[in-house]
């Protein structure tokens, strides 16, 4: 919440989370309620550049987004897209082949039905 300075910092605290749970994780942070800074600037309690300067710490997208008008958010949804489909394409590209079940030759092919 762009209007609510305490919001920042329990988003560093989930990012914090997230990435001692899941290292190399995309961040994305996400301002909401960019409308109503539309209609009064001082009502901002989150400085753009704290939160631009965390995002580059962290490797983050930052997105100011407004659910009432949509601002940013199909921009949000389609970067998400498209990173997801991007590490998916690249994970597949530098996989290592695993087990060829059809094979029928090597150790791994006894059972304990075989005698």
């Amino acid at each position: 919440d762009l209007t609510d300075s305490s919001s920042f910092q329990r988003a560093k605290f989930w990012v914090n989370e997230l990435q001692n749970c899941e290292e190399g994780c995309r961040i994305y942070l996400c301002g909401t309620k960019s409308d109503l800074l539309e209609e009064d600037r001082r009502k901002r309690g989150v400085d753009f550049h704290d939160v631009q300067d965390y995002a580059d710490e962290i490797k983050a997208e930052l997105f100011e987004t407004s659910s009432k008008t949509g601002q940013s958010v199909d921009e949000l949804f389609q970067k998400v897209a498209e990173d997801y489909i991007n590490f998916t394409a690249f994970q597949v590209m530098t996989e290592e082949k695993g087990v060829d079940l059809g094979q029928r030759s090597g150790a791994y092919f006894y059972s304990c039905c075989n005698h």
